[in-house]
């Protein structure tokens, strides 16, 4: 992957992504246990700076919450761009419970909405569906900072 160190852009999405990849880990799980991942219209990325910055940055602020050992995934499609990260360290015995608790309420949520979004139609805003994590991303970009 090509190095974007000193690209304004890819500085700018690392300070971005920090605060949402440190929220998308599990309450009580340290910063064990987080992902992230982006579906952004395809000029909406390449505005951006493109897939490969995006993933980097998430790469870079994935390290910068200790995430030693991470993988990041994304593509290009014809309709949309994806781009996201996965903290792949062992969770400590102290946050096991949390984490695994919390990927047990994101599995039952996940179905639940696949169940509804098929019944009605339409996809739903559900707190840490990429719906969500791409609206949050969008507001934080635009804003320059996440809280």
């Amino acid at each position: 992957m090509p190095s974007f160190a000193g690209d304004p852009r890819f500085e700018r999405l690392v300070a971005v992504l920090v605060p949402l990849l440190r929220r998308s880990c599990p309450p009580g799980g340290g910063v064990f246990g987080g992902s992230y991942e982006l579906r952004l219209g395809v000029d909406e990325a390449e505005e951006l700076g493109g897939v490969a910055l995006i993933r980097s940055a998430m790469r870079q602020a994935g390290r910068a919450l200790g995430w030693a050992k991470l993988q990041t995934f994304g593509g290009s499609f014809p309709q949309v761009a994806v781009a996201g990260v996965v903290d792949r360290r062992e969770v400590p015995a102290e946050f096991a419970a949390a984490v695994e608790e919390y990927e047990l309420q994101r599995g039952r949520a996940a179905a639940e909405v696949v169940g509804q979004t098929l019944e009605g139609g339409k996809p739903r805003a559900v707190p840490g569906s990429v719906l969500v994590m791409a609206q949050e991303f969008r507001v934080a970009y635009a804003e320059g900072v996440a809280g």
